[in-house]
Formats: C-alpha cells, sequence, structure tokens
C-alpha cells in the first residue's frame, strides 16, 4: 500500500499476534488451573504454534501467564495467573456493556464464516470442543452455588438448580457425540458420476450450517454466563428470593440452547434448518440477524403442538405402565401424579421450541382426559389464593387427612414431620405414612441435608 493511501485509510486490521492475546487468555481462563500445551493451545484457538509461543512469552513478561513443568515431562505446559483472570475480567465486562438491539442481534455478534472447507471442517471441531468446555465449566458454576443454598434452606430453589445440572450435563455428553467430520458419513461424487452421491457445494453447504449453529451457540452460553454470575453473586450475598428469579431466567436460557443443540443434531446433508440461499448469504458474511426468529421461535401450527405434547404426556403413561420411573435426558423422577406447573416445566425443558401456555397445556390434559387416556386434573382447594392442580396420570383418590397435609404444605414453604404431628395431633406413624403416600404418588417433593434434616413441600403455580 502506498503512503497516500495509509494517510486516507489509517485504520489497519491488528496484526494475528495481538488479535490473538484475548484469544489464548480466554481459553486458558476457561481451563483455569489446568495447565495446556502450547500445540494444545493452538488447536483450541486456531492459532499457529509459532504465534501462541510468542504470544505466551509476552503474556509471561506481564505476568498474566506462567509456566509449569508437569512431571517426567521437559517441555512446559502453561496456566493462566490471577493477574490474567482479573485482565479477563475486565474485558468480558467491557463486552457484557455491549447494548445489543435484540437477542438475535447478540447471538450473531462476530460471527464470521470461513471461506474454505477445510477450515470449516478444521475450525467447526475447535468450536464443538469449546462448546464441550464452556458446558462442563457452566456445569461446575452451578454445582458451586448448590451449598449456599442447601444452607440457606429453600429446597425449591435447590432442586431447580439440580434440575438444571442434569440437563446441562446430558447437554455436554450430546455435544460430544456429535460426529467431528459430519461430511465424513457420505460420498463426495465426481463430476461425471451419474450414482446418488452429494457434490462438494452439498457437503459445503452442510459444513457452514454446522459452523453457523455451533458460533450462535457459543454466544448463547456467552449470555448463559452472565445468567450465571448474577446468580452467583446473589447467592453469595444472601439474596436468596433475587437468586430464585434469575435462575428461573436462566433456565429459560438453558432452553434456548437445548433448542438449538437439538436443531444442530438433525442437520444432514438432506434435512437443513436454513434455507440453501440463506446458507449461501452466510457462506459469503452475508448474516442477518432475522434469520434467528426462525430458529430460537420456530412457529408451528397450533394441531401440531398440541400433538407433540398429547404423545410426550403418553409416553410418560408408557414409561409408568413398563416401571421406567427416570426420564433418560434429566433423570425426572416420573411419579403417577404430576403437579400441573411441574409437567409444564418439564416438557418446556425437553421440547422448548414448542412455546405453550400452561392454559393451553390444561385444555390437552382435559381432552386426554375426555378421551380416557388419563383420569384428569384433580384440584386441591384451600382457598382463592391457594389451590394445587395435579395432573393424574393413573386414579388415586386422596383421603380427607391427605387433603388436609396437601392444604397445609400449599399455606408453608416447607415443613418437617414434627410441624405435621404437632399441627394435626398425629402420632408420628401416621404423619409419617401420610408423607410417604403423598411423596410417592408425586404430590409432594422431599429434601434431605445434613443442617435441617428430612422436609417436604409441594411445588405449585405460586411458588414456582
Amino acid at each position: 500500500m502506498s503512503k497516500k493511501n495509509e494517510k486516507l485509510n489509517p485504520t489497519r486490521e491488528l496484526p494475528i499476534s495481538l488479535q490473538g492475546i484475548e484469544t489464548i487468555l480466554q481459553y486458558l481462563g476457561k481451563e483455569e488451573k489446568i495447565p495446556s500445551s502450547i500445540r494444545n493451545i493452538g488447536e483450541h484457538t486456531g492459532l499457529s504454534m509459532r504465534v501462541v509461543k510468542n504470544i505466551l512469552l509476552q503474556l509471561e513478561k506481564f505476568n498474566q501467564v506462567e509456566r509449569v513443568i508437569e512431571k517426567n515431562n521437559i517441555l512446559p505446559k502453561w496456566r493462566i495467573t490471577k493477574f490474567g483472570k482479573r485482565v479477563i475480567k475486565e474485558v468480558r465486562g467491557i463486552e457484557n456493556n455491549i447494548k445489543f438491539p435484540s437477542r438475535e442481534d447478540e447471538l450473531v455478534y462476530k460471527v464470521n464464516i470461513p471461506t474454505k472447507i477445510e477450515q470449516l471442517r478444521d475450525e467447526g471441531k475447535i468450536k464443538q470442543e469449546s462448546i464441550i468446555t464452556e458446558l462442563n465449566s457452566l456445569q461446575i458454576d452451578l454445582s458451586k452455588t448448590l451449598g449456599p443454598i442447601i444452607n440457606a434452606n429453600n429446597p425449591i430453589f435447590e432442586d431447580l438448580i439440580g434440575l438444571m445440572i442434569k440437563r446441562v450435563k446430558f447437554l455436554r455428553q450430546k455435544v460430544a457425540n456429535f460426529p467431528v467430520d459430519p461430511v465424513a458419513g457420505f460420498t463426495l461424487k465426481k463430476m461425471d458420476e451419474k450414482k446418488k452421491k452429494i457434490s462438494k457445494e452439498e457437503g459445503k453447504l452442510l459444513l457452514v450450517e454446522i459452523y453457523f449453529f455451533y458460533s450462535i451457540i457459543l454466544n448463547e452460553l456467552k449470555r448463559i454466563a452472565e445468567f450465571v454470575d448474577k446468580l452467583t453473586q446473589f447467592v453469595e450475598n444472601e439474596a436468596i428470593s433475587n437468586g430464585y428469579s434469575v435462575a428461573k431466567d436462566l433456565r429459560d436460557e438453558i432452553r434456548i440452547l437445548t433448542n438449538l443443540l437439538n436443531q444442530r443434531e438433525s442437520l444432514t446433508v438432506n434435512k437443513h434448518k436454513i434455507s440453501e440461499e440463506e446458507l449461501k448469504q452466510i457462506s459469503k458474511g452475508n448474516i442477518n440477524p432475522r434469520i434467528l426468529q426462525q430458529l430460537i421461535g420456530p412457529s408451528i401450527s397450533e394441531e401440531a403442538r398440541s400433538g407433540a405434547i398429547e404423545e410426550f404426556v403418553l409416553k410418560i403413561i408408557e414409561s409408568i405402565n413398563k416401571g421406567t420411573l427416570q426420564l433418560e435426558d434429566h433423570n425426572y423422577d416420573i411419579k403417577e401424579n404430576i403437579p400441573i406447573i411441574s409437567l409444564y416445566n418439564l416438557i418446556l425443558d425437553e421440547k422448548p421450541g414448542l412455546n405453550f401456555t400452561i392454559e393451553q397445556l390444561e385444555q390437552i390434559i382435559n381432552s386426554l382426559a375426555d378421551e380416557g387416556y388419563i383420569p384428569g386434573i384433580n384440584i386441591i382447594q384451600e382457598d382463592e389464593d391457594h389451590y394445587l392442580k395435579v395432573v393424574q396420570l393413573k386414579t388415586h383418590n386422596i383421603s380427607e387427612d391427605e387433603s388436609k397435609l396437601i392444604s397445609y404444605s400449599l399455606k408453608v414453604e416447607k415443613f418437617s414431620l414434627v410441624d405435621i404431628v404437632d399441627k394435626f395431633n398425629w402420632s408420628t406413624e401416621k404423619g409419617l405414612q401420610m408423607l410417604d403416600n403423598l411423596t410417592s404418588l408425586g404430590i409432594l417433593k422431599h429434601s434431605k441435608s445434613y443442617l435441617y434434616g428430612d422436609q417436604w413441600y409441594v411445588v405449585s403455580e405460586f411458588n414456582n
């Protein structure tokens, strides 16, 4: 470039060595105390070993990384220092202050699609591994919040965090099972072949689509990390009510993540979520945030939505009849009775793309009851502000004493065996039998901790 042109266009792209500083610190920050070799860092950041080495030597001078010599190894490994973590935290703070017009704009932020098939394949593999790493970190961060929540004696909050941990673990396993080379299962055809094989262009479009999904999934994981930071701060400051509110928002974000991962899992050469024309535009770098509207909140007909919900409920009934009492993905205990709010949240966790209301679910349950598939909804009401709607998958008559216990549980957050023995003047044996019966039916939930012992509670629309 001439000096004249330099003056006209003083803004230049940063050298790769400078661009890679933040990338390497971010990667080492995710690994925390686990040292990484130069080769490993290069594979996960897409930088050459020469560039990685030069950056590490510079960061070492500023005390942001340090060398670690492991036993029987000559070459050192590297890990981030406390100062390096502080630098990354400040950088994230700057990024978090960016105000996006919409969620869609946030998810396509800094999404750049490689032009070559080899890059799409290799960098797509790196992104897949990054997603696994992020999900692992998310699982660890959520697990760290459990202790303080247990100490706060909030079983409903504890149960919600436990469910999210199991969900994240399942999602991490799902991503780990994705094929590293999604085109390897298909054979590329030559120009003059007539056999039904995929073309180079078809293979590239699939890689573009997968790369795009991985990119927006990683951006969604960044959003989720912000919610986890807020959750952690509230829990550490003992603001449990605020923490629980953030946790419910976090559950919605994890549902969006689940939806995106489910769609990524379904992608094949013959099955796309994005049209061919849109994929060609994306491959050229023309990414319109509006394309995400059909991915995050796909619109389906009311008939299709109702059919999917009915199918899910019938699947639960089938599991009960077979004696299978846990769902595979996050070990939800299946009972013969489920509070309608619990069933509503369970279906949204499993099928986040359905996007329905609890009122619509109630209509579907009533329809299944009319057709004789299930007994229906049992409403246990104490007063206008305290009632419980229970979906009965198998018939069970609630006794008068059981109804009293349920009504009492609707008025308190949690209770112990001693509480109900004193309240109803029951014997210990009778009180324990009532609790065991209602817990096994799925109406009450049981919590046990070292600090507070055995406690029971009910999940209803009012405390959820």
